[in-house]
This record gives C-alpha cells, sequence and structure tokens, in this order.
C-alpha cells in the first residue's frame, strides 16, 4: 500500500471521528419537574417528539423526569396526567438548557367523569351502525329485548369487580372454589372428636436485673431486693356429654398463681449511746456549727448540753434500736423489711 493510499484512509477516518463526536456532543438531557398548585405530581407521563423520533418519561415521587439522548433542536414535549389537562408546547433543546418546570391544571369534574368511563365503552358497539325500524310490531318486540340485554358499560364493571371478588373468596368460599378454604379448617374436622385448646406461661422478675436506685437527698440508699413469680395455665374446649348435649357448651378454665418476696430498706435516725445518757454536747446544725440545746421550763440553756434523763424517758429509750450505719448525719439506722405473697 502507497503512502497516499495511506493519508487517505486516514483522512476518512478522522471524518468519521469528527462526526460522531459532534453527534454525541450535540446529545442533551431534558429534565424538569411536574407539578400542580406548587406540588408534585408523579405518575405523569412526559413525551418528546422529534419527527419520527419519540422518548417517554415517568416523572417520579418528587414529580421529577428526565429525557437523554435528545439532539439539540427543537421537540415537541406534552405532559399528560389523568384528570389533568393535556400541555403541549415546542421546547429548544439545548446543552445550557435548566430545568424545567410544568404546571398542570385540573380538568372540570364532567371531563373527568367522562374520562373515567370512555375506556369501558366497547369499540365494537361505537362502529356498530344503528339498526333499522322493523315494519311489524311482533319482531319488534324481541329486537327491543335483545337490545335490553346488551351490557352496559356500568353493568361490565359490576361483572369485573364480582369476579374480581370471586378470585380471592371475598364472595364464594365454598369447597368447589379452587381458591377456597380447606374443609379441616379450625374445628371443622370429619370424624374427629372436640378440640381442646391449652396454653402456660411464666411470668419471671427479679432485682438483681434492675439498676441500682438514683437519689435525690444524696442518702446511701441501697437497691430493693425482690424476687416475683407468675405462672398461668389454660384448658378451653367442648365439654361433652353423649346421650345429654348435642350441641355441646364450650368450657374454659384457668389457674393463676403468683408469688412475690419484696426487700425493702428502711432508714432511720434513732439515738446513739450518748444521747441516751443525756450527752447533746456533740449536737450539730445542719451547716455544721455547735448547737445550745435550752430548758423549756426555765427558758435557760443545759450546762454542756448535759440533759438530765427520766426513769420513764429511759424506760422510752430501751424500745429504740442501737444505730446501725455511721458517717451519715441524716441517718444511722437501717433495717430490710422483707414481705412474702402467695397468691
Amino acid at each position: 500500500m502507497s503512502w497516499r493510499q495511506i493519508h487517505k484512509y486516514l483522512r476518512v477516518f478522522c471524518a468519521i471521528a469528527g462526526l460522531t463526536a459532534s453527534n454525541l456532543a450535540a446529545a442533551s438531557v431534558y429534565h424538569g419537574q411536574v407539578t400542580f398548585g406548587g406540588l408534585p405530581v408523579p405518575g405523569a407521563t412526559v413525551t418528546a417528539t422529534q419527527g419520527d423520533r419519540k422518548s417517554v418519561s415517568i416523572t417520579d415521587q418528587q414529580g421529577l423526569f428526565s429525557i437523554s439522548d435528545l439532539t439539540d433542536g427543537t421537540w415537541a414535549i406534552e405532559v399528560e396526567m389523568q384528570g389533568f389537562a393535556t400541555i403541549k408546547q415546542d421546547v429548544l433543546i439545548a446543552p445550557d438548557a435548566g430545568a424545567a418546570k410544568w404546571e398542570l391544571s385540573m380538568l372540570p369534574l364532567d371531563q373527568i367523569k367522562a374520562e373515567i368511563k370512555s375506556p369501558a365503552v366497547p369499540t365494537a358497539s361505537l362502529a356498530t351502525p344503528p339498526a333499522k325500524t322493523p315494519v311489524k310490531s311482533e319482531t319488534a318486540k324481541p329486537q327491543d329485548k335483545k337490545a335490553s340485554d346488551t351490557p352496559t358499560p356500568e353493568d361490565d364493571l359490576n361483572q369485573q369487580a364480582s369476579d374480581g371478588f370471586l378470585i380471592n373468596g371475598s364472595v364464594n368460599n365454598g369447597a368447589a372454589s379452587p381458591f377456597a378454604q380447606l374443609v379441616a379448617f379450625g374445628n371443622n374436622r370429619n370424624g374427629a372428636k372436640g378440640l381442646y385448646n391449652g396454653g402456660i406461661g411464666i411470668i419471671f422478675d427479679n432485682s438483681g436485673l434492675d439498676a441500682r436506685p438514683f437519689s435525690l437527698t444524696g442518702q446511701n440508699t441501697p437497691k430493693a431486693s425482690y424476687n416475683r413469680t407468675t405462672g398461668v395455665a389454660t384448658l378451653g374446649g367442648p365439654l361433652r356429654i353423649p346421650h345429654v348435649w348435642r350441641k355441646a357448651p364450650d368450657v374454659f378454665v384457668g389457674y393463676q398463681w403468683t408469688r412475690n418476696r419484696d426487700a425493702t430498706t428502711q432508714s432511720a435516725l434513732v439515738p446513739n449511746l450518748a444521747e441516751r445518757a443525756g450527752n447533746f454536747s456533740n449536737e450539730l446544725n445542719a451547716q455544721g456549727q455547735p448547737v445550745q440545746i435550752f430548758n423549756p421550763g426555765t427558758g435557760m440553756p443545759f450546762p454542756g448540753n448535759m440533759i438530765p434523763v427520766s426513769p420513764q424517758a429511759q424506760a422510752l429509750l430501751n424500745f429504740y434500736p442501737l444505730p446501725s450505719v455511721a458517717g451519715n448525719p441524716r441517718y444511722n439506722y437501717q433495717i430490710p423489711i422483707i414481705s412474702n405473697t402467695h397468691q
């Protein structure tokens, strides 16, 4: 192959490549949004037509659509949605064109009804020419009766709806239907005795599963201890007595038992050994300062905060327990209170 032929083939190849690149560069994407009253309209059909070429897109939940591979130039855009007026407009497609907005307008109510009923009208009845009026009245009666038997569009819709119910068993649920339930469903068992149902359950709760309680006052409050168990048993079914009841009544028996053990801790402030002897010299107020105790009979302070204790008061102090907790000015005694519940 000579150099001249090679040069000729390279020129043809470059021309074809340039033409292809120009066609690809000319292809644009037309996108936009379909709205009604400012709200997006999903499911609208957007069709772009240019001569014999046609591209179709459907709007998404946000009313957005996108049509790709459109060559630059004028395209006829058509937006269709049932119940709304169709929009047709010529649009200039260019690479730098922004997103378009299409605002729909709703059709009048009578046009919407006509649009819904029009697909149900059979095409054959529209193409059939009107019958000639018969001469004899005797022949007119059968023809009138035949014409009255022709189903209307409303009858067709009702029949279709009835057929749809027959499929899922809403109208006919007999055993002859292939979509019916089995004859052994529920208690309808041939040759079987009564069906008894029972159940058993247990509910268990323990304080080990709980978190430590939060103290608002800052006291060291221990976690309450408890153990709770509840059991349930049930049994029900028909009560059959031969030769007495033809239709036996249903009987239900239930039993529930509860075992609860709660242990709660109670806190208190009791007199210590020094206070039992009348020695309040170490008594402090909430701010941590010493407190002076006065004699209510004379109004004079007790020397050294030493209060004489009468025999009667000493006898009552014996009913108070001794302190069991130290280091807390709010309380110095704690005791668990245990309660058992059997039900």
